[in-house]
């Protein structure tokens, strides 16, 4: 018999859609693998190096984006982090070459016992000698990034203790101050032995760094393991205490557990990207560590959408494209060019903000926001028109990426806190309009809840009202059991002083 009625959130998902989307994103990788194929074969310098910060900030941002998006925390510290992963692999990847220029610097405060510190004499001392030529210098660098993942994760650990105590403003201010102290404890005495103090130390390889196949191996790597925990039963619960930390407490959620799980696994994937990030750069030194780092990663999560990693991709490119293609900005231009390209682009993103509204179908489609935007660009052309006195001479915008950047960070928060995506992330249901009828048969293993007649006695009415014959979800047919016995012997609501009467 066909099946009637709305479909419910017991509803299977159907295996052709599996299929399908199993077979979709085969042919988008390989899609994805022809582009960045391409895009070498151009040649430009410039362009592969913009493609592989891109991953490597993506990385950051996506393992960022599960402390301030799925748990809800604001975390101000991820530099830090990135600064201890690069450090270590840096230390441990450094050729010899580089460890005999530093040992015999007279300005180096580093030793040979810490300069002896590398993956090559690691596995020289446990016999391995085939990996330390130069043909396996890949080995040694998944090694030395893999370690300096992990002496990120024990910072997190570290981090996410004091978390079980703090919310809100005091959280964050701890992360940023944890983040500073990790920074500035560098170049200490206590540490100086092994970071060289502020001089840091140069001669790390770019072949990793740079190279668009291994930073975004590395960044596919990490949106599928975010992705997975993100709709998993651990990501459901971060998501739960981000909503509400008392009603996830009472549903029998550990907060302390999940909250130092999710500084742990972030904190892990930003020491990989503080990895990526020094051998793009080609050295390790304090100033690539500062918090302005973390202030990007922050634009484009609020940018993309807090909680989405589609949406904090997206982000993420549109803070790499004004970092690296934002040289006009900071040109030396008349006022009156000023003005001019000021107005540009008010019209600019007046007409993003009406077409934004015209595709979610929003109401009014020409928001008061776009009328200020609007109005503001008009008084710009009047005014370059005009050319009045105070329009002469020229102006050099220094420093005007991180300013528009600190613009669009303020104009999101007033006009669209949730980002441009929200919390939506990309599927291909969703691409080809349609909708999932419920939950996955994962999600319904983790959830108890869906298949426990007690805890959901009634499953699901709409099967019983459309006289479906088709087969049911487990637990409706206990929770009709249930229902059947509870009408032949139901149960007394009588008092005491009733019956005896």
């Amino acid at each position: 018999m066909a099946r009637a009625g709305t479909p419910t959130a017991f509803d299977d998902v159907d295996p052709k859609r599996r299929v399908r989307n199993v077979a979709l994103t085969l042919v988008a990788i390989g899609v994805g693998v022809l582009v960045l194929m391409f895009l070498e074969s151009l040649g430009s310098s410039k362009l592969s190096q913009s493609l592989a910060l891109f991953a490597i900030w993506g990385v950051a941002t996506v393992s960022l984006n599960l402390i301030n998006g799925t748990l809800g925390i604001l975390s101000l510290g991820h530099h830090g982090f990135m600064l201890i992963g690069g450090y270590t692999t840096g230390l441990l990847i450094l050729d010899e070459a580089a460890r005999a220029r530093i040992l015999t610097s007279a300005r180096s405060t580093m030793t040979e016992e810490s300069l002896a510190i590398s993956v090559t004499n690691m596995l020289r001392g446990i016999g391995l000698d085939a990996l330390t030529t130069p043909d396996t210098l890949w080995v040694r660098f998944l090694i030395a990034i893999f370690l300096g993942g992990l002496m990120a994760a024990f910072a997190g650990l570290l981090v996410g203790i004091p978390s079980l105590r703090l919310r809100g403003d005091y959280l964050a201010i701890v992360t940023f101050g944890f983040g500073e102290i990790i920074r500035l404890s560098a170049s200490t005495r206590l540490f100086a032995e092994y970071t060289n103090g502020a001089l840091g130390f140069p001669g790390l390889t770019s072949e990793f760094g740079k190279s668009v196949w291994w930073t975004f191996g590395i960044l596919a790597f990490t949106v599928f393991v975010m992705s997975k925990l993100k709709f998993s039963s651990y990501g459901r619960a971060m998501q739960a205490i981000r909503e509400d930390e008392v009603a996830a407490q009472a549903m029998g959620i550990n907060l302390a557990y999940n909250k130092v799980l999710g500084f742990v696994i972030s904190a892990f994937f930003a020491g990989v990207a503080g990895g990526l990030w020094v051998s793009w750069l080609g050295g390790v030194r304090l100033d690539f560590f500062l918090f302005q780092l973390t202030f990007f990663f922050l634009v484009a999560i609020s940018a993309g959408g807090t909680g989405s990693i589609t949406g904090v991709l997206l982000g993420t490119a549109l803070v790499v494209f004004v970092r690296q293609y934002g040289d006009p900005l900071e040109q030396t231009y008349t006022l009156q060019q000023w003005l001019t390209y000021a107005g540009a682009t008010l019209v600019l993103m007046t007409g993003l903000a009406v077409l934004f509204r015209s595709l979610r179908r929003l109401r009014p489609r020409f928001h008061w926001s776009a009328g200020v935007l609007a109005g503001a660009a008009v008084l710009a052309f009047v005014v370059a028109a005009i050319d009045p006195a105070f329009l002469e001479g020229t102006f050099r915008g220094f420093g005007m990426r991180a300013i528009f950047l600190s613009v669009l960070l303020i104009a999101i928060m007033v006009f669209r806190p949730e980002g441009m995506i929200g919390r939506a992330e990309f599927s291909w249901s969703g691409l080809l309009g349609e909708r999932r009828s419920g939950p996955t048969d994962d999600e319904r293993t983790q959830d108890a809840w869906l298949t426990n007649p007690v805890l959901n006695p009634r499953g699901s009415d709409a099967d019983v009202a459309s006289g479906s014959d088709a087969p049911t979800a487990p637990g409706r047919s206990a929770a009709r059991e249930l229902d059947v016995g509870d009408e032949r012997h139901p149960r007394d609501d009588s008092t005491d002083d009733e019956r005896r009467g």
